[in-house]
């Protein structure tokens, strides 16, 4: 049976349930447009389920309740089990005490139902312990411990939550709308961490989101949440069986209940629920009244009233008409019509509470017109083609006409902006110096805000040109704030098209790859021209270089012919080559790459121009990587020159240019000149992409690395934990950078003298390499292997310890490939003397 063929028997079985017995029948015959066999497997359901009504009614006090009963008083470990906590789909969750050990602590324990071990529910309680061990974040609830039972029944320990639901937190602290946004941006937060880990939660609803004492939010229950690879750490990822369908129907999106493949836009579809009922104080849809396949038709079908219009005792009193659009955008039906990611919603709620316009009402018009033809569109099809018959002949006439007037319209329009742009400058201040081209477009960009007699087109298009500036300028945070003005909607297909590509590259600069795929999925689908397609293939091979996955990148970039593509894009085709070379390892290469394409940009643009001073970026980078500092420290002074002719000192490009020299000066040993480069990098990258990113994180690994060598073990150990904290939150486990900063985080310890915390570090670290050997082919594995055999001999100063102490630290000696990690092995070394620990092999 197929998936269409099987939802129709369900939406017509639950019709059937509906209606009383007597008139089943009468029901059936009217189905003109069902055959005798849906006829017949319907009347089976029907006898299937009166032989079972008995079985579905239930005593006061269920067996599941009895058996949940039973644990009371029964010890997990180092727990005993004081009281039922709650009952789901898949089991019991108890709070325990431990008993154990003579500290004082209190825990939840979840345990699958004994009724409910098969082999589809225990792979699905293995995921869920798997989901919880990957999850670390402040408002997730943390797990603590996991195990089996002697009878086979799986068990999770989790941190127990003493709070109340995040509703009634609201409800009876009658917080204000400010403080419910903000406290719903920590639940974003939470999802959003999640989703950078490949897990989609599938049940976000107010019982799995408690605020605990302190006012902070939790995260609860992933039992049925659901991975987007198909490995989850070391656990293989199976389609979820329809009969293992645990949702809460309130809360759960249409696609859930459809059947339909589950994304990241079910939790945002999940937190949009959860915030409509923060705001209003009542569920989105109200269930009263209805049966369970009532309830599925409204979810799936009908749109929700604004939450303005339902307000109710718990709610907001007034509910301001931005709040609406972002939460009814969050609850469309469509996946697609929704924000692209938990990101870009917490984004909008941003903007919201600093009263910068939203997006949510752009395109509004346009979607609720959709939902209108879909609802009509056989009435508006047919009105429609009178319509067309009566106007194609006048429409084809004035067309040509039409289109010229147009072009001409628009240049003059656009020549006049750019001139009033000018004038403008000089007027205010005409003994000032020349205006700057940074001044120009963003006085350009102020009048065409302000144009009222501008086209949508024209304005769209002077628009994207300085978003494009502030970007290639390294200003994205005023790129994005120039496209969120352009109305995409009134666009034709191929301006869209630009300025789809366009997103994609301020996003993929933010670092929001989830969003930026979602622009470039639906993209690749549609048909192209040969320089289109290339743009879009680019575009792709980027996201997959950015994600580490430089081999589909690779395979993407050689798939093209250069010689169709114009000179622009040959240049970006060899610039994406290179890069990627030089992450697969293949450095030589991308070097030679490098040189040709910087020849390339020079013959086509002069010496001064963004694309030059990126091919100097590039290969400053890779001859320092490569060992050749004078000529690496050549193309650092001339790409530093040129930052400051083309760049402003604030921007990103300046940034990498002032990372470069410090790189260089580490390399020289001149740390105090290193370390104020540095600070200056980190103040530049904080201020244009925000205090929680990957390059934030890469310049505070940067400075705990100074600081080390310049023996300020203090600050060395704090700029190194903040950069752990966010590589943990920013990167999966898989990523090098990951492993690389908990290393050298635990190499600072080791240098301070906190041995025991270092290995706890390390431990992880390892556990990590244990879960993606791939890690295990760097140099500062057999590092992380003697770190943590210093641990154990620092616990335990036994022979055997000892032994393999030496054995590990000759190892790791013999595998350092290069300064830096030597640097650290012989501090190791240094450490490991002071025991009388030599190494040996």
């Amino acid at each position: 049976m197929t998936q269409q063929a099987f939802q129709r028997l369900r939406q017509l079985f639950d019709r059937l349930t509906e209606l009383p017995a007597e008139q089943r029948d009468d029901f059936l015959a009217g189905c003109a447009e069902i055959g005798e066999t849906t006829r017949r497997q319907l009347r089976d359901l029907l006898q299937a389920d009166a032989d079972v009504g008995d079985l579905t009614v239930r005593p006061l006090r269920s067996p599941g309740e009895e058996a949940a009963a039973a644990w009371l008083g029964r010890r997990i470990g180092a727990f005993e089990i004081t009281r039922v906590l709650g009952q789901g789909g898949m089991g019991s969750v108890f709070l325990a005490n431990r008993v154990a050990g003579g500290v004082a602590q209190q825990v939840a324990i979840k345990v699958v139902r004994s009724d409910m071990l098969d082999a589809a529910t225990r792979a699905r309680f293995r995921l869920e312990r798997q989901v919880l061990a990957l999850l670390q974040h402040p408002n997730i609830a943390a797990m603590l411990d996991l195990g089996e039972l002697e009878d086979g029944s799986p068990y999770a320990i989790m941190e127990f939550v003493d709070g109340e639901t995040i509703t009634r937190h609201a409800r009876e602290h009658n917080l204000d709308l400010r403080r419910r946004l903000q406290l719903f941006l920590e639940v974003c937060n939470a999802v959003a961490h999640a989703h950078r880990s490949m897990i989609v939660h599938r049940d976000i609803k107010p019982g799995n989101v408690l605020v605990d004492r302190e006012g902070r939010p939790r995260l609860l229950d992933f039992g049925i949440a659901k991975p987007l690879s198909a490995q989850l750490g070391a656990v293989d990822v199976e389609e979820t069986s329809a009969a293992q369908r645990f949702v809460s129907l309130s809360h759960a999106a249409p696609e859930q209940l459809r059947g339909e493949a589950i994304t990241t836009a079910c939790d945002v579809y999940g937190l949009g629920a959860l915030l409509y009922e923060l705001l209003a104080g009542v569920p989105a849809f109200a269930r009263e009244g209805l049966t369970p396949a009532q309830l599925e038709r409204m979810i799936c079908e009908t749109d929700p009233l604004p939450p303005s219009r339902r307000s109710g005792a718990g709610g907001v009193a007034a509910i301001p008409r931005d709040l609406d659009l972002i939460v009814l955008r969050c609850l469309r039906k469509q996946p697609a019509d929704r924000y692209v990611s938990v990101d870009q919603l917490a984004g909008e709620l941003r903007d919201f509470l600093a009263g910068r316009p939203v997006l949510a009402r752009r395109g509004n018009a346009l979607y609720r017109a959709g939902r209108f033809f879909a609802r009509h569109r056989l009435a508006l099809a047919l009105g429609a083609v009178i319509l067309l018959g009566g106007v194609t002949g006048l429409a084809l006439l004035w067309r040509q006409q039409l289109a010229t007037l147009a072009q001409q319209s628009r240049a003059d329009a656009m020549t006049d902006l750019i001139l009033s742009a000018l004038h403008g400058g000089s007027s205010d201040n005409p003994g000032s110096k020349d205006t700057t081209a940074r001044e120009v477009f963003e006085r350009v960009a102020s009048e065409a805000r302000a144009r009222t007699d501008l086209d949508p087109v024209s304005r769209a298009r002077v628009l994207g040109t300085v978003a494009r500036v502030h970007l290639e300028l390294g200003l994205p945070k005023e790129a994005e704030a120039v496209i969120a003005q352009i109305d995409d909607a009134a666009l034709p297909a191929e301006q869209r098209d630009e300025l789809d590509l366009l997103r994609v590259s301020l996003l993929q600069a933010l670092n929001r790859f989830d969003e930026a795929r979602a622009v470039i999925a639906p993209a690749l689908a549609r048909p192209h021209d040969v320089q289109a397609r290339a743009r879009w293939d680019l575009a792709q091979a980027r996201l997959d270089y950015d994600e580490g996955n430089s081999q589909a990148a690779l395979q993407r970039i050689d798939a093209m012919t250069p010689a169709v593509l114009s000179p622009e894009l040959r240049e970006q085709r060899l610039k994406q080559r290179s890069d990627t070379l030089w992450v697969a390892g293949k450095r030589a290469e991308g070097i030679a790459d490098s040189e040709q394409l910087l020849a390339l940009r020079r013959a086509r643009l002069g010496e001064e121009s963004p694309a030059v001073y990126s091919s100097l970026r590039d290969l400053a980078s890779g001859y320092l990587y490569q060992g050749d500092v004078a000529r690496a420290q050549q193309y650092s002074d001339s790409m530093l020159a040129l930052a400051g002719k083309l760049f402003s000192a604030n921007s990103l490009r300046y940034a990498d240019a002032l990372s470069i020299q410090r790189s260089l000066e580490q390399e020289r040993g001149d740390f105090e000149a290193a370390l104020v480069r540095e600070q200056r990098v980190l103040a530049i990258r904080r201020d244009q992409l925000g205090a929680d990113g990957p390059h934030v994180a890469r310049s505070y690994f940067n400075l705990a690395s100074l600081y080390s060598h310049s023996r300020q073990l203090a600050a060395a150990e704090d700029y190194g934990r903040r950069s752990l904290e966010i590589a943990e939150r920013v990167w999966l486990p898989s990523d090098l950078n990951v492993f690389l900063f908990r290393v050298v985080f635990a190499a600072t310890l080791i240098d301070n003298g906190k041995i025991a915390e270092a290995r706890t570090v390390v431990h992880k670290a390892l556990k990590d390499c244990e879960t993606y050997p791939a890690l295990q082919q760097y140099d500062i594995y057999p590092l992380a292997l003697a770190m943590e055999r210093l641990g154990a001999y620092e616990a335990v100063r036994s022979e055997e310890n000892r032994l393999a102490l030496s054995k590990a630290l000759h190892e790791a000696k013999q595998g350092a490939a290069d300064n830096q990690t030597r640097a650290y092995v012989d501090t190791l070394l240094a450490h490991a003397a002071g025991r009388g620990v030599e190494p040996a092999p």
